[in-house]
């Protein structure tokens, strides 16, 4: 689960992410794909599956606590197995895909500036994220029976796990400096 490269800026316009590999110290660029398709076909299973889910229950009493064990554990499992597919897919193909790039200080300095922008954004939809997980589990204490808050507070759990690892704050935020460095050194 620990790879030697983090994003470190996203350029929207041309669909494609800067890496840096703290192993081989160099960037390189990966071309994105978006499945508009997948996006499509969730946001619309999404409806009728709450319309189902919405008044079943477990019909049993059950601790409030005890849900809220389950429910976490199996969010932090479903997001260690999503982490290690997502892992190993992309390691599957990251040889073919990625380009190594060698950019001039202007546009190292361009990809820095951008990328601490973005991850700042990142940093606070994370932060958005343990919001909602935290309100999940609220819910899912003062509605224990519900199969619905015990599934969204699986998925929390997961999403959040899998959120963080692609993102990896503190390792992004160690790469801007480490390549600020390296820039005050060419220029100085």
């Amino acid at each position: 689960m620990s790879r030697s490269w983090v994003a470190i800026y996203q350029n929207k316009e041309s669909n494609y992410s800067v890496y840096f590999d703290f192993k081989k110290q160099e960037l390189f660029l990966i071309a994105q794909q978006i499945n508009k398709s997948m996006i499509t076909f969730m946001s619309f299973c999404s409806i009728p599956f709450y319309a189902i889910m919405k008044n079943f229950s477990f019909g049993m009493a059950t601790n409030p606590l005890k849900m809220l064990v389950i429910a976490s554990i199996l969010g932090i499992i479903l997001g260690c197995v999503s982490i290690k597919l997502s892992d190993r897919a992309i390691e599957k193909g990251l040889e073919r895909r990625k380009k190594v790039i060698y950019p001039t200080n202007q546009e190292l300095r361009e990809y820095l500036s951008e990328g601490k922008k973005q991850s700042r954004v990142l940093v606070f939809i994370i932060l958005l994220l343990f919001l909602f997980i935290f309100l999940s589990v609220a819910l899912l204490y003062f509605m224990p029976q519900s199969v619905l808050m015990f599934l969204i507070n699986i998925g929390m759990w997961a999403v959040i796990m899998l959120a963080v690892w692609i993102v990896r704050p503190i390792k992004r935020s160690q790469a801007h400096k480490q390549l600020e460095g390296k820039l005050e050194k060419n220029s100085g």
